[in-house]
């Protein structure tokens, strides 16, 4: 894994691998219960359609399957999901400057006197008629976060992660109409950050896990990868003000759960590092995939004689389950593809099941 921390990359990179893929990821946390997750994708690496061009043709470019994935939660139950690829044509991500879109939703980010702020527009519609319309923005300051570390060489050409916003307030508007209907005056906590793969992401790791837990001062960040059987740990919790403690002494994943699809996870980890120690419980599940788990949870902080305590979203993944044919009449029933729209998706009851 490379680490950075630095907006001026928060651009589109040059994919010229076989399997590459790029996602610039948003998330936030309301106050009042809402959650959102939005991910903009330069070469989806879930597509079913990307996945069988490189087994027929090899060499294909990321950029032929752009896409986006919206998951708004309410008190820890989906009130809308929306995960669209787009034609080449459709969507367009930008090599000078933090913006794209996909469709008809966008980002741009920009940096003033040592502020960031970005701004992201959605209007997104379900082929069930679910739409989610408004704009949220994630405002927070520029940090010199040089103190994360970085991983060997040798992993540089695998997998870049650049860690923008660990800690930001994110305000806003949604309105979401269909199925459900949701007036949303968003008001809390959020994030951003934007991964680079410059080979099939099965080739990079076997399991990864990954979150981030807001207190009300610092953003607590942990990434398990483990790759031919070897894992890497690495966990900080990041003050407002920039100081980085390390976390990752030691990393304990606790017992294995066994999800409905066969997919086995942990839902407790513990950490220990200089003068605090944490434990995660990850307490509801949001998103369960055949390769994939995404979890509300909570975290309690010890810092020296002080209890902390933190709320947020965490991460499963298995990537080589994304090339088990087995598993792709699932994924098709989720992906809204160009053209035809799969009849589940034209359903707005079934398609919550497969949620």
């Amino acid at each position: 894994m490379n680490i950075i921390s630095d907006f001026s990359q928060d651009i589109r990179t040059a994919k010229t691998k076989p399997g590459s893929y790029e996602w610039w990821y948003f998330d936030a946390i309301s106050a009042d219960g809402y959650s959102i997750v939005i991910i903009f994708y330069d070469g989806n690496p879930f597509s079913r359609k990307y996945i069988k061009e490189l087994y027929s043709k090899g060499n294909v470019a990321a950029g032929k399957f752009p896409a986006i994935s919206i998951s708004v939660y309410k008190k820890g139950e989906p009130v809308f999901y929306s995960f669209e690829e787009f034609q080449a044509e459709n969507a367009e991500f930008s090599e000078k400057k933090p913006a794209g879109y996909a469709g008809k939703n966008s980002f741009s980010g920009e940096k003033n006197d040592g502020k960031l702020r970005y701004v992201v527009r959605l209007n997104q519609t379900v082929p069930n008629g679910d739409n989610i319309k408004g704009t949220l923005t994630f405002s927070g300051a520029e940090k010199n976060l040089s103190a994360l570390g970085n991983d060997t060489a040798d992993n540089v050409s695998k997998h870049t992660w650049n860690l923008i916003l660990p800690f930001c307030e994110v305000r806003g508007n949604l309105e979401i109409s269909g199925y459900q209907n949701e007036k949303i005056e968003f008001s809390g906590i959020g994030y951003h950050d934007h991964n680079t793969g410059n080979e099939p992401m099965k080739n990079s790791f076997d399991e990864w896990y990954w979150g981030r837990y807001h207190t009300s001062g610092a953003s607590f960040v942990y990434y398990l990868m483990c790759e031919n059987g070897s894992w890497e740990k690495r966990a900080w919790l990041i003050e407002k003000n920039g100081e980085v403690l390390h976390a990752d002494q030691n990393i304990e994943q606790g017992a294995l759960e066994l999800s409905k699809f066969g997919l086995s996870a942990s839902r407790k980890i513990e950490f220990k590092g200089d003068d605090m120690s944490a434990v995660l419980q990850k307490s509801t599940v949001l998103d369960d995939g055949p390769f994939y788990r995404r979890y509300e949870g909570e975290m309690v902080i010890k810092r020296g004689d002080e209890i902390i305590k933190a709320s947020g979203i965490s991460e499963y993944i298995r990537p080589a389950r994304i090339y088990n044919r087995l598993f792709w009449p699932l994924v098709d029933m989720r992906i809204k593809y160009p053209g035809k729209a799969h009849w589940v998706q034209k359903n707005p009851r079934l398609y919550r099941w497969t949620w």
